[in-house]
């Protein structure tokens, strides 16, 4: 009997192993970033997108941004913001609204260079708050930091997705 035993526990612990390999994915190191498309009626999106996306990715260790793409090691990220809306979130004791919520939504594409077709598509969507005190002028510019800030959430994430092979969960495969 305790050799039966024995020999059960032997086949059920033996049945659990694997014997196929596992490989890692490789980690994403060149990547070139396409300038950002403005799908919006706003003037200058492209340009704040830009610039926060050149922020984020020279200064990431992770990630060598390549001036000029390199045939069969870099990444081409192409990113489009979509949408960007403004929703009334605070008001004052005469109901002006004070406060906004800034929605933006955008779309990444993930190339592999010379190809046409996008290896990994994904949206992005974040918002962040600014308030409406003080001139026009003063207005425009927290309205534009709100921006910048929303822009460095989303490419932090972009980052993250390329790095840690995120943009295989979740996301449309092409």
């Amino acid at each position: 009997m305790l050799r039966f035993l024995s020999l059960l526990l032997l086949l059920l612990l033996g049945g659990c192993a694997t014997t196929g390999s596992f490989t890692k994915p490789k980690k994403p190191e060149h990547l070139y970033l396409e300038p950002i498309t403005n799908r919006t009626s706003q003037e200058g999106l492209d340009v704040i997108f830009t610039q926060v996306a050149d922020e984020v990715f020279y200064s990431d260790p992770r990630f060598k941004v390549d001036s000029l793409p390199v045939p069969d090691r870099t990444l081409v990220v192409k990113v489009s913001v979509n949408s960007v809306s403004a929703t009334p979130v605070g008001y004052d004791r005469n109901d002006v609204a004070r406060e906004y919520m800034l929605t933006v939504k955008a779309t990444v594409k993930v190339f592999k260079y010379g190809y046409k077709k996008p290896l990994y598509t994904f949206q992005v969507e974040r918002y962040g708050f600014y308030n409406t005190y003080g001139t026009a002028s003063d207005i425009e510019e927290k309205r534009r930091e709100c921006l910048r800030r929303v822009a460095r959430e989303i490419f932090r994430e972009v980052g993250e997705r390329l790095y840690y092979n995120e943009g295989l969960k979740g996301v449309q495969r092409r």
